[in-house]
C-alpha cells in the first residue's frame, strides 16, 4: 500500500491538464512530461514493446501469459475545469468522519458523498484546496503501474496476456483520437477511470456536444428601438427553454441531461456550449430534436437574428457491446467480491476511453479507482480505496488466468 500512494501522490504533482482550446495531440505538451516518467518505468520493470507515439499515447506489454490478451488503460490528463497546477497532495491519517477543511473555504462533507464513510478511520488524500486532486485519473495509473510490477514478480502465474496502455486528453474528449488497436493488441480492456470501489462499469452515456452561435444587431441603446437583436437576451431565452428537470443537478441514475456548460458573448454575438447525455439512442434522438426546436422557436421570436445550432456525436454507450461476451463483466464482478466487497454492475455518469474503444473493435469495461469528487477542488481518494481497487484489479486478473 506504502508504494501505490508514494506512486499515486508523485504522479498526481505533476500538472498534466487537458486544453479543450488547442487541436494537438496531447492539447497539453506538459502531459508529456508524466508520459515519458511512465515510459521509464515500464523499461526499467521490464516490459516489452515499450512505445510513446508522437500524439501522446503510451503502450506497453507483460511478458509471459497465454491466450486472450487483457488491456488495461488509464489516462494521464486531468480536467481543465479546476485549477491543476501546483497540486499538493495531503493526507489526513485516522480520519474521524467530520467534514474535512480545506483552504480557500473548500469542504468535504461526508453529507454530500456518504461513500466516504466506509473509510472513517482510515486516511483520506485530497489537494490542499486551491487546485483538484488528479485521481481522476492518475489514481489509475499508478493501480496500473502497481499491477505490473506485481505482475512481473511472477512471471509464472497462469494468466492472460497483459498489455497497456496511457492516453492523453480523455478529458476533452480525445482520448481515442489517435489510438493504435492494433499495436495495443487486446482482446478485451478495461479502463481504470471510476469512483466507488463496488462498481463495475458495464455502460455509460450516448453523448453528442451542442454549440449555438448566435449573431444579433448592435445598436446604440438610446436610439435601439425597432432596430436593435440582442445575441445576449436570445441567448438568455435560450437557457430558459431548457427543462430544469433535465440538468445535471436534477437527474441520477440512467437518467440522461441537457447541460449549459459555458456561456459568453455581447450584443453582436453569443456562443453557448452545451453537452446532451442520454443512456439509450432514442433518449438522444429526443433530445437532438429539442435543440433543433428550441432553435427554429428563437428564429420565430427574434425575425433578423442568425441562430445556429451544431451537434456532434462525442461517443456511444458500449452497453450492447458488452454484453456480446459477458465474460469481462462477470470477472470483474467476481474480482471485486473476492477482494471483500458487494459487487455492484453498474452505469456510469460520463464517458471514459473505454466508451470508444469498445467501438473500435475492443470492447471495454470500467473498474473502479476509489475516488470521488472528480474535475472539483473537493476531489478525494481513501488509501484504502486505493488499495481496494488496486485488489480488484489483482483478482480479475487472477480469475481471467484460472477460466483459460
Amino acid at each position: 500500500m506504502k508504494t501505490l500512494v508514494e506512486r499515486f501522490v508523485r504522479y498526481a504533482k505533476v500538472s498534466t491538464a487537458s486544453d479543450p482550446n488547442c487541436s494537438d495531440s496531447p492539447s497539453s505538451k506538459r502531459q508529456f512530461i508524466l508520459l515519458e516518467i511512465l515510459k521509464s518505468e515500464l523499461i526499467e520493470m521490464g516490459l516489452n514493446d515499450v512505445y510513446l507515439s508522437s500524439k501522446g499515447v503510451l503502450y506497453g506489454k507483460v511478458p509471459g501469459g497465454t491466450g486472450e490478451v487483457i488491456g488495461l488503460i488509464a489516462h494521464v490528463d486531468t480536467s481543465p475545469d479546476s485549477p491543476g497546477e501546483n497540486v499538493k497532495p495531503q493526507l489526513h491519517e485516522n480520519w474521524d468522519g467530520t467534514p474535512i477543511v480545506l483552504e480557500h473555504g473548500v469542504v468535504i462533507d461526508p453529507a454530500e458523498c456518504s461513500d466516504i464513510l466506509r473509510y472513517q478511520g482510515g486516511t483520506i488524500i485530497t489537494s490542499d484546496g486551491s487546485t483538484l486532486l488528479g485521481a481522476d485519473d492518475k489514481a489509475g495509473v499508478a493501480i496500473i503501474m502497481e499491477t505490473c510490477r506485481w505482475l512481473m514478480a511472477q512471471p509464472d502465474m497462469k494468466r492472460p496476456g497483459i498489455v497497456v496502455a496511457f492516453t492523453p486528453d480523455e478529458e476533452v474528449g480525445r482520448g481515442m483520437d489517435n489510438f493504435d488497436t492494433d499495436r495495443f493488441g487486446a482482446d478485451f480492456a478495461y479502463t481504470i477511470d471510476g469512483s466507488e470501489v463496488s462498481d463495475v462499469s458495464a455502460e455509460t452515456f450516448n453523448a453528442y456536444s451542442a454549440n449555438w452561435k448566435i449573431v444579433g444587431r448592435e445598436v446604440h441603446p438610446g436610439s435601439a428601438a425597432g432596430s436593435m437583436i440582442n445575441a445576449v437576451r436570445i441567448a438568455g431565452e435560450l437557457i430558459a427553454m431548457l427543462q430544469s428537470e433535465e440538468m445535471p443537478e436534477n437527474s441520477t441514475g440512467t437518467q440522461g441531461f441537457d447541460y449549459p456548460l459555458a456561456i459568453k458573448g455581447n450584443t453582436a454575438s453569443a456562443d453557448v456550449k452545451m453537452i446532451l447525455r442520454d443512456f439509450t439512442v432514442e433518449g438522444m434522438v429526443i433530445r437532438r430534436k429539442r435543440m433543433e426546436a428550441i432553435r427554429d422557436c428563437l428564429t420565430a421570436l427574434f425575425p433578423g437574428a442568425v441562430i445556429e445550432l451544431s451537434m456532434k456525436e462525442q461517443y456511444s454507450n458500449p452497453g450492447e457491446i458488452l454484453k456480446k461476451d459477458s465474460r469481462l463483466i462477470d470477472y470483474a464482478l467476481a474480482g471485486v467480491n473476492r477482494s471483500g466487497l458487494i459487487a455492484k454492475k453498474t452505469a456510469i455518469r460520463g464517458g471514459t476511453d473505454g466508451s470508444r474503444l469498445s467501438f473500435m473493435g475492443v470492447p471495454t469495461a470500467n473498474l473502479p479507482t476509489g475516488g470521488e469528487l472528480f474535475h472539483s477542488r473537493r476531489e478525494w481518494i481513501a488509501v484504502e480505496g486505493l488499495s481496494y481497487a488496486l485488489d480488484i484489479l489483482k483478482n480479475t486478473i487472477k480469475i481471467w488466468g484460472e477460466n483459460m
